[in-house]
């Protein structure tokens, strides 16, 4: 071919798949205002979820202390004349952000998604899909162990000494707890993710997993309360949750692998192409 002649436009070598679509070009200032309007709609969601729960608070406060369990020693108090305004703040807002959650991830999806290839796409749909449920199971199980560890607390009284805790700390504490498993119930979908992108791979988690046990335990004692008993009870979930990410990494890398019967006949496909 002549350098005067241009090839058609058809004969040019295709893109790999996750180039197919590229990512969408947009400008620095472009990206702030996509990241401002994302924001304030995710802020939006979370206020109207807020409301929301602001209207039941009364009910979700009574779910939350029923966990502190029955007893004549044992009471929860106001301690603070605001106290008890601060508590239903808290419940109501935590509240909705598990009720606006499916709401202000796809705000986040909705902002990263344009800077994605197509394959990208493919691989983290069904991460954000099952990202809410992960996020309210992870709270479920977090809500379950509450009056276990209420109760352990409370061994620690005599018979002698009453147990007559801050309803605001206890909140403080139970909501810690629930937000912290909630949060850690992502784990596997995040490891998932990044195998599928071919940003890990199940060698690297396997050959890190000493140092990921150390993470662990680091993360634990960070977002529990300063007491061996939660960060144990968030350590052990965690440790498993590796274990069952490692599994879905390699359920990843499977499924994202083309095809072996398929490739020579691609490439020689492509070989007799460009000898033609």
């Amino acid at each position: 071919m002549s350098p005067e002649q241009s090839p058609p436009e058809g004969s040019e070598p295709p893109l790999p798949p996750d180039e197919e679509s590229s990512p969408q070009g947009m400008g620095f200032l472009e990206h702030l205002e996509a990241l401002r309007v994302r924001l304030i709609r995710a802020i939006l969601f979370l206020a109207v979820g807020t409301i929301i729960c602001l209207i039941f608070s009364r009910q979700l406060l009574g779910i939350i202390t029923a966990t502190f369990g029955p007893g004549d020693q044992a009471h929860l108090a106001l301690l603070h004349p605001t106290e008890g305004f601060v508590v239903r703040l808290k419940v109501a807002f935590v509240g909705g952000l598990f009720l606006s959650s499916p709401l202000w991830l796809g705000q986040l999806w909705g902002f990263i998604s344009p800077g994605l290839y197509r394959r990208e796409k493919r691989a983290l749909i069904p991460v954000i899909a099952a990202s809410s449920g992960a996020f309210i199971l992870g709270a479920g199980f977090g809500y379950w162990i509450l009056p276990h560890a209420a109760d352990y607390f409370r061994s620690f009284a005599t018979p002698e000494i009453a147990v007559n805790w801050s309803l605001g700390r206890y909140l403080d504490f139970s909501l810690r707890l629930i937000v912290a498993f909630a949060l850690v119930f992502e784990l596997p979908l995040a490891i998932f993710a990044a195998a599928r992108l071919g940003i890990v791979t199940t060698a690297q988690l396997r050959r890190y997993r000493r140092h990921a046990v150390i993470a662990v335990l680091f993360v634990a004692a960070l977002i529990t309360p300063p007491d061996i008993f939660t960060m144990i009870v968030l350590a052990l979930p965690l440790i498993l949750l590796y274990e069952a990410g490692i599994v879905m990494a390699s359920l990843a890398v499977r499924k994202s692998r083309p095809p072996p019967s398929t490739l020579p006949a691609e490439r020689g496909g492509k070989i007799k192409g460009e000898d033609g």
